[in-house]
């Protein structure tokens, strides 16, 4: 009886290694992670925010809508629900939404297309409240972007930009009042605030490169963006420092639920990679604010899109990519595939 049980399980193991490779896996046959859509496939996304009560916002418009206008749609992570359109008309374009801790309505930006008696695109930043749609204007700078909120909500975190060189973080009320700069025309690009509930500011950071280009006939002088690093801002003192400049491209930096974690988007270790999208020549990093450690995610994941989005529990990420040639958002628990790097 003991030589059967043991044969039996010598003839059982390769059957449960077929059912395992066979099951739905989120790992690829190198290895990797294979994430999950968030949301449906007909819906380009490009940045989203999920609340304390399971909602999705999302930016992004539906397959086969043409143009550049974006719209704000609002979803839940149930089968069979479909988003639901929640701004977006004439001309308006809205993008960047980020839900209020308490749930009560989101910031976002919203951009006026030119008209005859305006010709300048000008964005602003706006507050929606929920569930009833309505609307605030929160600034009337010209370029004005990327909101994120305070711990407590009583703030709103944004960016100013004052030319492609040089930019400004400065904070304002849900009402409108109180607009307060808390770093003044930075030399460089900043993009993606993030305030964490340690109450430390990161954000990207892009400097000013001067490059010489050469024709046949005369050389020129022309100014760009360098790669972007991930910058710290402390509130109470009002000091602010480099934490991720290591030569390679590091942007989009988002403090988990809990404080400990740093998600960001990063070239590192990506050089001579073969990349199916150019667009997605980033992947997806978490640094342990605690330890320092680095863990590396997944590869594969866009620099251009949104930044990364923590779950409420803190259990899972959605990042950004083109990899169906579309963008779209994705989603993985992230401790079941992080390697240290």
């Amino acid at each position: 009886m003991h030589n059967r049980g043991k044969l039996f399980i010598r003839l059982l193991l390769p059957v449960l290694g077929v059912l395992l490779t066979a099951s739905p896996s989120l790992r690829s046959e190198k290895g990797e992670p294979v994430p999950e859509r968030l949301l449906p496939s007909e819906y380009d996304v490009w940045s989203l925010d999920w609340s304390s009560d399971e909602r999705i916002v999302f930016a992004g418009k539906q397959e086969g809508e043409e143009g550049t206008k974006m719209r704000i749609w609002l979803s839940r992570l149930q089968p069979d629900t479909s988003p639901v359109l929640w701004t977006g008309t004439g001309t308006l374009i809205d993008s960047a939404p980020k839900w209020a801790p308490d749930g009560s309505g989101v910031v976002m930006v919203r951009k006026t297309a030119p008209t005859s008696s305006q010709p300048e695109m000008k964005t602003a930043i706006w507050w929606k409240a929920f569930p009833s749609g309505e609307g605030l204007r929160l600034t009337s700078g010209r370029e004005d972007r990327d909101p994120t909120w305070s711990p407590d909500g009583e703030n709103i975190l944004f960016v100013r930009g004052e030319g492609l060189y040089s930019s400004s973080l400065l904070t304002v009320k849900r009402n409108g009042a109180g607009l307060k700069t808390l770093l003044a025309k930075s030399q460089g690009f900043i993009a993606t605030p993030n305030w964490g509930s340690n109450n430390q500011i990161y954000y990207t950071l892009l400097k000013p490169r001067k490059t010489l280009v050469k024709t046949e006939s005369q050389s020129e002088e022309c100014w760009g963006l360098d790669q972007g690093s991930i910058w710290v801002y402390d509130p109470s003192t009002g000091e602010h420092s480099s934490l991720l400049d290591d030569g390679n491209d590091n942007r989009h930096p988002v403090v988990s639920p809990t404080g400990r974690y740093l998600a960001y988007i990063s070239t590192r270790g990506n050089d001579g990679a073969e990349v199916k999208v150019i667009r997605d020549r980033g992947s997806l990093f978490i640094l342990d604010l605690k330890t320092g450690e680095r863990l590396r995610i997944t590869d594969g994941v866009s620099l251009n899109g949104g930044p990364p989005c923590w779950s409420p529990d803190g259990d899972r990420l959605v990042f950004f990519s083109f990899r169906d040639n579309r963008p779209a958002a994705w989603i993985l628990e992230w401790r079941k595939y992080a390697i240290k790097d």
